[in-house]
């Protein structure tokens, strides 16, 4: 009773994030893209846009997303394990 508890807790936990995440659109002004496509070999070094700005300009951010993925992922892993012993 209690993992299905848990469990439908999660769906729902995740149904609001995603709904609010859907209403908020990150719109880059047209100054900034264009600085990144115009200068990210000079900046970077890196042959290939995509890869310089994921990895060079936004770093932190990609690193504190695999944070949370990767504790989000422990932290389940570990309520479905205590839930599944008793």
């Amino acid at each position: 009773m209690r993992q299905v508890a848990l469990t439908v807790f999660v769906v729902l936990l995740m149904g609001l994030v995603l709904f609010i995440a859907n209403g908020h659109r990150e719109i880059l002004d047209n100054e900034v893209s264009a600085y990144y496509l115009q200068n990210f070999t000079s900046d970077t070094g890196a042959g290939n846009a995509v890869a310089a700005i994921y990895l060079n300009y936004r770093m932190y951010d990609t690193i504190f997303e695999a944070l949370i993925l990767i504790t989000s992922i422990i932290g389940m892993l570990h309520f479905f394990k205590a839930g599944g012993n008793k």
